[in-house]
């Protein structure tokens, strides 16, 4: 009965409040128990919601340099094939110009995720400024080059853990029907594993920090 717009907001804050909040709550008691500064589980949620304003912070340059830094680096591209008399879509073909085009912005945006990938434990648990935080999550994913792949996979294993939870009832309506805790399971595995891999991220940025 709410109107769209109101819809989407509460969508947003929800998804804001479980994926970057439970992260960074997660992240903070792991912290702890890894550094022999075990923190209660009320402090933990004190601290946590303590660095919204700096999340939030966080997020906008995150998203802000993740759209911006791809296009400049794909904005000489649009200028040449601009300049080139004729019809540059006629000659290549629209889904080669699109491919290109398309690799040209993910090599960076990617890129960069990956870099900031840290930023959040940065800020929550080192207790850094936007700007700080990113600086220090670009220092830790170079030293951790080497551990790409693995750091890959368990963003990966993140994300799909939130996707697949919610699909997993449509596509296996036949089991679930017949087995309403098989039901239970698959809506909460997303919420368990995302606990898994922010634990996963605070031990890295730990070691990146010990390091």
């Amino acid at each position: 009965m709410l109107p769209l717009p109101v819809i989407s907001v509460l969508e947003t804050a929800t998804a804001f409040a479980f994926i970057i909040l439970i992260r960074a709550y997660v992240g903070m008691i792991v912290a702890g128990e890894l550094t022999d500064d075990p923190v209660t589980i009320r402090e933990g949620l004190h601290r946590s919601l303590a660095r919204t304003p700096a999340l939030v912070g966080l997020i906008v340059f995150v998203v802000f340099f993740a759209m911006t830094v791809p296009f400049l680096v794909l904005l000489p591209l649009l200028v040449l094939v601009g300049a080139i008399p004729g019809n540059p879509m006629e000659m290549v073909g629209f889904p080669v110009a699109a491919a290109v085009g398309g690799i040209v912005f993910a090599v960076p945006f990617l890129l960069l995720l990956f870099k900031f990938w840290f930023a959040l434990e940065a800020c929550v648990i080192g207790q850094y400024g936007p700007i700080e935080s990113l600086r220090v999550s670009w220092h830790i994913t170079t030293n951790y080059r080497g551990k790409f792949v693995l750091i890959a996979v368990i963003s990966t294993g993140s994300a799909l853990s939130l996707y697949f939870p919610t699909s997993f009832p449509e596509i296996g309506a036949s089991l679930t029907s017949l087995n309403p805790v098989l039901k239970v399971i698959s809506s909460s595995v997303g919420e368990l594993l995302s606990i898994v891999w922010a634990s996963a991220y605070a031990h890295i940025y730990i070691q990146g920090i010990v390091s």
